[in-house]
């Protein structure tokens, strides 16, 4: 399919929630680990790679996508399987293709953060700030994957071992620009990820499109982030969440809600969405608010006592962990518990039960990775790879987002081969035909579209458990 307009052209899908179908690409330039190639020929693995950039200052900008013909989004023509890549251990060397043939084309500092033997990542999340979550979840289960990995699979990155770098964000944009920043220029990432919070995200991702960095974070906001061609979404948007949440709605027989939604330009396309679809699904809305990112104990006690007077059975809430905890014990205690529902990641966090028990147990998100309750049943790796590289730390649902996301990034890194740059790496994920972890949704981005969340499991309070969490509800639940 040719296209003759820009990504940014798929904003338009934000205000018709219920047609989210992805498109899945054809192959192009697959590689070992790719479902359907043919193995054949063989080269050191050392050969293509290029030394890191000494990198100093930003790196130079990649390419936007561009064809011969001027089109920035029509993709190379492509023959091969529709399967996704699934989780492979690629011998030593070994490569098929060359690298994938897409619209990205190399800057200057096309291999910086990548040697012969070390691929740097950088994560930045909201470890201060946003949730009561324990930095020492990041700290522990940034890497535990790669490690796993290394010892695993030593040759499935062709030679090469993964080494993360960590930054809090504080739940702030300004200081999320600042670390990525010092990510890319003092410890030579070679990618950036976004652990967390929509602004932050958004702000480190607008950084890294100006300066030709690949970022990949779990879907957030669509807004902005269409625009940015080094961006790619691993999991469901808040908007494209949107029917999912409407669905449970009408499965629970409601048809009346409450609306809050933390008031950031961030979050105005999930908030259209939301709008739309209810409106579709004959679902009434009966009030609806902004509230502060930051709101505090008397502005969450008047929009309690707004949502109590509108009588609503339950609450479509998109803020953060603490402000929805706030929320949850203000309705406590003035005998208000309605549903509370939402999209994922944050709200859905076991550290929000932890601290927010028994307030919080009629909460139900979604969320791109099931709880700890079913986990062995879909990666039996995960726990192992804990108890052995945890260093004595339990396995939680922080360190199954870092794993899911990291498995989904080995996999997108494997597909590419051992020429690994940043363009190279873009150039695969929007022409490998998706990619499959287990855990996640499989994953499909194609050259117009960076957004390649599929579906989703939803999770359920359960304070009677212990110690206190989300459990899995459904697992797999498709978009669209």
């Amino acid at each position: 399919m040719t296209h003759s307009q820009p990504r940014s052209m798929n904003a338009g899908r934000r205000l018709i929630p219920l047609l989210l179908a992805l498109a899945v690409v054809a192959a192009c330039g697959q590689k070992s680990g790719v479902a359907g190639s043919d193995a054949s020929d063989e080269s050191d693995a050392s050969e293509g790679t290029s030394a890191p950039a000494d990198i100093t200052a930003a790196p130079t900008a990649t390419q936007p996508p561009t064809s011969e013909a001027g089109d920035p989004t029509t993709p190379a023509a492509t023959t091969g399987s529709s399967e996704p890549v699934t989780e492979t251990t690629a011998a030593a060397g070994e490569t098929t293709e060359p690298p994938a043939v897409g619209p990205y084309e190399p800057g200057d500092d096309d291999a910086a953060g990548v040697t012969d033997t070390e691929i740097v990542i950088g994560i930045h999340a909201p470890v201060t700030g946003a949730s009561p979550i324990p930095q020492t979840s990041f700290d522990v289960g940034k890497d535990i994957y790669w490690k796993f990995l290394a010892e695993s699979a030593p040759d499935q990155l062709f030679g090469r071992t993964v080494r993360v770098v960590f930054r809090d964000d504080e739940f702030n944009p300004q200081n999320a620009v600042q670390v990525c920043r010092e990510m890319v220029e003092d410890e030579g990432a070679f990618l950036l990820v976004g652990g967390g919070g929509a602004d932050q995200i958004t702000a480190c991702a607008q950084y890294a499109s100006e300066n030709g960095i690949p970022y990949v974070s779990a879907g957030v906001n669509e807004n902005v982030l269409s625009d940015l061609d080094t961006y790619f979404a691993t999991t469901l948007t808040y908007a494209e969440q949107a029917p999912l949440l409407i669905a449970q709605l009408q499965a629970q027989s409601i048809t009346e809600i409450g609306l809050v939604v933390s008031d950031t330009p961030s979050f105005d396309d999930a908030l259209d969405a939301i709008r739309a679809t209810a409106e579709e699904a004959g679902i009434t809305i009966a009030f609806e608010t902004r509230i502060n990112k930051t709101a505090a104990e008397p502005e969450q006690l008047s929009v309690v006592q707004e949502l109590k007077n509108s009588g609503v059975g339950a609450v479509v809430l998109l803020s953060s962990p603490v402000v929805f905890i706030g929320l949850a014990n203000q309705g406590l205690n003035q005998s208000f518990t309605p549903v509370w529902l939402g999209p994922g990641v944050t709200s859905g966090l076991n550290a929000v039960t932890t601290f927010g028990c028994p307030a919080v147990e009629t909460g139900m998100f979604f969320s791109p990775t099931p709880g700890l309750d079913v986990i062995d049943g879909l990666d039996p790796d995960f726990n192992p790879a804990y108890v052995q590289f945890g260093g004595g730390a339990a396995a939680d649902d922080i360190g199954l987002q870092l794993w899911s996301l990291n498995k989904a990034l080995g996999l997108m890194l494997t597909a590419t081969g051992p020429e690994l740059g940043r363009a190279s790496f873009m150039n695969t994920l929007v022409t490998a035909p998706g990619f499959d972890n287990g855990i996640y949704a499989p994953v499909e981005f194609t050259v117009d579209d960076h957004f390649g969340g599929t579906g989703a499991h939803l999770l359920d309070a359960d304070c009677t458990l212990e110690p206190k969490q989300f459990a899995t509800a459904e697992q797999f639940v498709p978009a669209g």
